[in-house]
């Protein structure tokens, strides 16, 4: 009887400790691959085509427009021999940028040089050695500015949608 509650103590512990750092309990074909101070990555296993796709009907769902789409692989492609690039990195990678008009007044209203932080962003890529995984990131806001955790919110529910 004491090693089973022991036991339920760790368990629930872990899962009081996961629910604190604001960590998700992925479903099983995804995982949190980093969460840093500066950046929020995820990782499905799925095609990358598939994982786009969701991801523009998850920005598109909540009544945002795609602003812009960078396409850093042709970029990181297109550059290689120039800046010394030896072996490609990825197999496809893409950032792609919207915004949510009253979030980002209420960002700039609170203090006008936030202007950097929109439009938000959304990177979705797969690396050359893991090509059946692609992942999503997005930068982690300012913690210290509550005027951001809407935004931050409002990333992570499209990134819900996609995994």
């Amino acid at each position: 009887m004491k090693k089973l509650l022991i036991s339920l103590l760790v368990v629930s512990s872990l899962f009081v400790l996961l629910w604190m750092s604001g960590e998700s309990i992925m479903k099983p074909s995804a995982a949190v691959a980093k969460n840093d101070k500066l950046t929020r990555i995820y990782s499905v296993e799925a095609d990358f085509a598939d994982a786009k796709q969701d991801l523009l009907d998850a920005i598109a769902d909540k009544g945002l427009v795609l602003s812009y789409t960078a396409y850093a692989k042709a970029m990181f492609d297109r550059t290689a021999n120039i800046a010394g690039g030896k072996k490609p990195v990825y197999d496809n990678a893409e950032i792609v940028l919207f915004c949510k008009a009253d979030l980002s007044h209420d960002l700039v209203q609170a203090a006008p040089h936030n202007l950097i932080l929109c439009p938000y962003a959304i990177a979705i890529y797969v690396l050359h050695k893991e090509p059946k995984r692609v992942y999503l990131s997005f930068r982690e806001q300012d913690k210290s500015q509550p005027v951001t955790k809407p935004i931050t919110e409002l990333l992570q529910q499209i990134i819900d949608d996609v995994i």
